[in-house]
């Protein structure tokens, strides 16, 4: 890349020089060329440096889920991705009264994903529960923690778990 950048900035700066007037005829433009990218191409390392930098910020991945309330109303609900190293939030999003599926944007990690209505009094999570059943039987309230990638969608990441007892999940931010 850094060859390729180079040849562009070298070209770009030749056909400049050459347009520019000049009295020392052709020595004088090929020496202006000469001085022009010579001066270039000391500043394309600090320009390669600011394009592998920004390269290495974490790039971000989708997670994506369907929402319930145990209701005969679907009541808005804020969603709420939390770091699972640090319970930071990291991303947020809030529905509207009807919808049923929510869209996380969230750097590359590993995520607590929790539902709360917008009062924030109560709260769903993707626990152990919901991939149980969300029975009777299914008494394990513990949040799954949700791996996402740089560039990956990951779907069916549902906060459903209504039935928790209080305190099993963060509350709300």
């Amino acid at each position: 890349m850094r060859k390729i950048f180079a040849t562009a900035v070298v070209l770009i700066l030749a056909g400049l020089a050459c347009s520019l007037p000049n009295p020392g005829g052709i020595s004088g433009t090929l020496g202006s060329v000469k001085q022009t990218v010579g001066n270039a191409l000391t500043e394309v390392p600090g320009i390669i440096a600011a394009a592998e930098t920004q390269s290495a910020l974490p790039a971000s991945g989708t997670i994506r889920g369907n929402l319930i309330y145990p209701a005969e109303v679907l009541v808005a609900q804020r969603i709420v991705a939390f770091d699972t190293a640090t319970m930071a939030k990291v991303a947020e999003v809030s529905t509207v009264q009807g919808q049923n599926t929510y869209q996380l944007s969230v750097p590359a990690g590993d995520y607590y994903v929790v539902a709360y209505t917008l009062d924030g009094k109560l709260s769903a999570g993707y626990s152990k529960a919901v991939p149980c059943g969300l029975s009777a039987s299914c008494t394990d309230h513990s949040l799954i923690a949700v791996h996402v990638d740089s560039g990956a969608l990951v779907e069916n990441i549902d906060p459903q778990d209504w039935y928790a007892p209080a305190g099993a999940f963060p509350a709300a931010p």
